[in-house]
């Protein structure tokens, strides 16, 4: 009977070392932050869809950015959905300038003050992912599988559904695999979160309002993060997030709703912005 029960006890100890070979998801989160603070050069895509009571935006900024110094060279897509009106463009950045030019023929660039530029669009990726590190003993973690970066037409929030129309592909040339990291939270400890939220798309300042006046209206329906981490290189390949809230803002109550998709690639490969620029 000893035997017996120190065989079913190594059995035991086999399934469960088994069912553990990935590191902790603490650990796999702060790894995936360590590697994303050596980011310097990537090509991204950046999908955010943004909702304010009758206002309604969506935007998408898709090139190659340098951190520091900031470059960033690709295309800026935006449409005012309640209007169905959009704008197309070509876009070039740097710590001075700011140039635009229209995706038509025939177009020159256009100086613009790159002052007024909203460098949140351009943040380094590691500050979004340490937002989330004080609730990281509630994130879920799983491994999984993603495609490599596609081009996507989509706006931020339908690309929730990415992984189940991955699903259906009958043929599928590579995968990577991925940890999945997620988090969700819906009550008033998650303030923090919202107030970050708030500085990040100048809020306060646009307003003319206290950052404290608004914080103290603010009642919080969902905020979702979503980070997908390579299982081999801890690099990631997108963070997805969505804030949804409501605050008093200029004399009303308004519900904020955003989402972002972040899907990078060629992670610290050389970026030939004046060749990219000239074409």
């Amino acid at each position: 009977m000893k035997r017996l029960t120190l065989s079913i006890a190594a059995g035991l100890s086999f399934l469960l070392v088994g069912c553990s070979e990935h590191p902790p998801t603490e650990e796999i989160y702060e790894q995936a932050i360590s590697q994303t603070e050596q980011l310097e050069t990537v090509q991204f895509q950046r999908n955010q869809t943004l909702r304010a009571q009758q206002d309604s935006f969506r935007g998408q900024l898709l090139g190659g950015v340098q951190y520091d110094p900031q470059r960033f060279y690709g295309e800026l897509e935006m449409e005012l959905l309640n209007l169905n009106e959009s704008l197309k463009m070509k876009m070039y950045l740097d710590e001075e300038n700011w140039q635009v030019r229209q995706d038509q023929e025939d177009t020159e660039w256009e100086d613009y003050n790159r002052e007024e530029f909203e460098d949140a669009l351009l943040e380094h990726p590691s500050l979004l992912l340490e937002w989330f590190t004080p609730y990281q003993d509630q994130f879920l973690m799983k491994e999984t599988t993603i495609a490599p970066f596609q081009l996507e037409e989509e706006g931020a929030e339908e690309e929730g559904t990415d992984e189940e129309n991955e699903s259906t592909e009958e043929i599928e040339e590579e995968r990577i695999d991925v940890y999945e990291i997620s988090f969700r939270g819906s009550d008033e400890q998650y303030k923090p979160l919202v107030e970050q939220h708030i500085q990040q798309m100048n809020v306060a300042n646009n307003a003319n309002a206290e950052i404290e006046e608004i914080m103290d209206t603010v009642e919080i329906e969902r905020i979702d993060m979503t980070v997908f981490v390579d299982a081999e290189t801890y690099d990631v390949h997108r963070l997805q997030t969505r804030f949804r809230y409501l605050a008093y803002i200029q004399g009303e109550y308004r519900v904020i709703d955003e989402s972002v998709l972040l899907r990078f690639h060629e992670h610290n490969q050389e970026i030939d912005f004046e060749t990219l620029k000239t074409n």
